[in-house]
């Protein structure tokens, strides 16, 4: 378990959205991102040179209001920091569905788009730490989680939303781990029950998915 980060190459956040159209629209014109796939209620985005949905870099999944709500009070997702080769100068924006994006330039020389950091808010910021250095063997530092390929932040936070169940409110529903096809995630999964996590391995061992201490979405995904 404590080795499954060195074989993950990034991060993919999947927020639902209200409207899919809406979002798109402020995510080329204001972000940069283009569409790399769309399938029924999903779309997936990257960067300028992404080609497929291995490019990822960003999730978004429309759920209509008549099974899905607003968040009262504090949102999960407090902000996501992309690093853009497009971009000279850092700014900030606000999604339609009240998603706060910070774009910093790129600090090489590369064209890949890349998630720099997650930002989220908790109820519970001692299990939301724990969740990652107790059972993944990760390292923290001022409350932020670090990865092999960019960071997870928390700030202690109350709302009634914070706890709710990923398709019920429009905000961070699942964080995607890419993971190595070599990597073994039955294996992984054996790991897990000494932690006494509950989790499910899709029958092609492909996607290990759990929940973290607040009931956002964990997928480890080949």
């Amino acid at each position: 378990m404590k080795t499954i980060f060195e074989n993950v190459s990034g991060m993919v956040p999947v927020i639902r959205v209200n409207n899919r159209e809406l979002n798109l629209t402020f995510y080329k014109e204001a972000l940069g991102l283009k569409v790399i796939s769309e399938e029924n209620a999903l779309a997936i985005l990257g960067g300028k040179t992404a080609k497929t949905i291995d490019d990822a870099v960003l999730i978004i999944e429309e759920s209509p209001s008549m099974r899905t709500r607003a968040v009262n009070g504090v949102k999960k997702l407090r902000k996501i920091v992309l690093e853009s080769p497009e971009f000279t100068e850092g700014f900030e924006k606000t999604s339609p569905e009240g998603d706060v994006f910070e774009v910093v330039p790129s600090a090489s020389t590369s064209d890949e788009l890349k998630i720099r950091d997650i930002e989220l808010s908790t109820a519970n910021l001692a299990e939301s730490l724990a969740f990652y250095t107790e059972g993944f063997g990760l390292k923290q530092q001022d409350n932020r989680i670090f990865l092999p390929f960019g960071t997870i932040s928390y700030t202690q936070a109350q709302g009634p939303d914070l706890m709710s169940k990923p398709e019920e409110v429009w905000d961070l529903e699942i964080i995607e781990f890419k993971v190595a096809k070599t990597v073994d995630l039955k294996q992984i999964a054996e790991q897990l029950d000494d932690l006494s996590l509950a989790y499910y391995v899709d029958p092609k061992a492909k996607v290990l998915t759990l929940s973290d201490a607040q009931n956002t979405e964990i997928w480890f995904a080949k």
